[in-house]
């Protein structure tokens, strides 16, 4: 939404501003609000000279003059342009087992939402107990809704976000609990158009992927409608300064790169993206190549490099070593790719896995 402001007193000149503006609204239509201020006590407020004068989002981009209709159309296509190209990181879903994974990601997800100033909803899916060997004891359902809600509510207080010891009120958290698998309700909320994030612990239990991002972790990253941000136990959120892009282009990601970009850019974050050589290969391919070039597309200055190394996990675990790496970030069209990024083979090894959050990015 861009805020449009014009100041005046009424005459002849702020007339002429205000229906140049309108002409221009005409001619590139954007989703806006338009607010004309006259009262001198109200004027007063604002840090200007003279009127006329246009503010945008707040910021005065003239006074004093009348601009014409295609200044300002040009003037409302860059805000445009900015707008799509803003990250919007309002609202955080953070779902709940009352782990020990689910409460430092609940952690981390309350500093990452003070940085960005978004509000966080904390969830716990549940299912009632049954016992096949004497179902006629089984606590009623209310009963056992109203157990995990108050467990939700001691989960939360007991974890308030904390700053040198003072809970920091900014940060808005709702608690909801929800029936249903696990998997299945996180994704559902996912596809809602509520989140812009989803924050989850990484379990390290059985399964083939799963053994290191869980089953349910595993299901949300491949099947998820905004991005997944995993946080392995132990890990306390920093400003994303170094964020890795693993090399690995598919056909359909150029709207994914976009938002990557936003990502970056938000964060005011350098992109490193890296492509990891086997003895077979001598130099960038053409994905990489390809990917570099969607980049710098849209704005976002990469430093790309190539490491040799005849392991993809133990090539990218040396260069986010090297690099001070802060986030590791993979697209959900990426599936093989990271089958074998996660196998358990080389956990014990993999730094990445045990020291850095997996940014997992849908397809769209």
């Amino acid at each position: 939404m861009i805020n449009l402001q014009i100041l005046g007193i009424g005459c002849r000149r702020s007339k002429a501003l205000k229906d140049n503006v309108l002409e221009a609204l005409k001619r590139y239509p954007l989703n806006v609000t338009l607010e004309e201020i006259t009262e001198v006590d109200e004027l007063m407020k604002f840090d200007i000279s003279s009127t006329p004068a246009l503010l945008i989002n707040g910021k005065v981009v003239v006074e004093n003059d009348v601009l014409s209709v295609e200044e300002i159309r040009e003037l409302l296509e860059r805000c445009g342009a900015r707008e799509q190209n803003t990250l919007r990181l309002k609202n955080i879903l953070v779902p709940t087992d009352f782990s020990e994974s689910s409460k430092c990601a609940f952690i981390y997800a309350q500093a990452l939402a003070a940085e960005v100033e978004a509000s966080i909803k904390v969830v716990h899916m549940y299912q009632p107990e049954f016992d096949e060997g004497n179902p006629f004891v089984d606590e009623p359902l209310a009963t056992f809704e109203r157990s995990r809600r108050e467990s939700l509510r001691e989960f939360v207080e007991e974890n308030a976000p904390l700053d040198g010891g003072h809970v920091l009120a900014a940060v808005r958290i709702d608690q909801e609990v929800v029936l249903g698998f696990p998997s299945e309700a996180i994704v559902e909320l996912s596809r809602s158009g509520k989140f812009d994030l989803v924050v989850m612990g990484t379990t390290g239990e059985a399964g083939f992927l799963g053994r290191v991002l869980g089953q349910v972790s595993t299901q949300v990253s491949q099947q998820a409608k905004c991005p997944v941000l995993f946080v392995p136990r132990g890990v306390t959120h920093r400003s994303y300064r170094n964020v890795l892009f693993a090399a690995k282009y598919q056909p359909g990601e150029d709207a994914i790169l976009r938002w990557i970009t936003k990502w970056t850019v938000f964060f005011s974050a350098n992109l490193h993206l890296v492509h990891v050589l086997d003895s077979r290969e001598n130099g960038f391919n053409r994905e990489t190549i390809e990917i570099e070039r969607l980049f710098q597309r849209n704005g976002q200055r990469v430093e790309v490099a190539s490491v040799k190394n005849e392991s993809v996990v133990e090539g990218l675990n040396q260069y986010a070593r090297e690099k001070k790496i802060d986030l590791v970030v993979l697209t959900a069209l990426q599936r093989r790719f990271y089958e074998r990024f996660f196998h358990r083979s080389v956990t014990k090894r993999l730094l990445i896995n045990s020291k850095l959050p997996l940014l997992v990015v849908p397809t769209s």
